[in-house]
């Protein structure tokens, strides 16, 4: 009896070695997805609308610094 528990102990080892890997693959693969859509959460022209907005919002906080003229040498 003692020899077949000593015997099934690496298989008992192996098998938990198996179980965490399975486990960790299924957690990257998990991650992966939501990564994936929290990503693509938000559709390409709200994020263009947003970067225009952004953008103006800037010139308009710095519209006070002057703006070299062109036709002034």
């Amino acid at each position: 009896m003692i020899t077949r528990i000593l015997r099934g102990a690496p298989v008992a080892g192996m098998v938990a070695l198996k179980l965490q890997t399975v486990y960790q693959r299924f957690l990257d693969a998990l991650d992966a997805f939501a990564e994936a859509k929290m990503r693509n959460a938000v559709p390409e022209r709200e994020l263009r609308r947003a970067q225009r907005n952004i953008n103006r919002c800037r010139r308009l906080m710095h519209a006070d610094h002057s703006v070299p003229s062109m036709g002034r040498h």
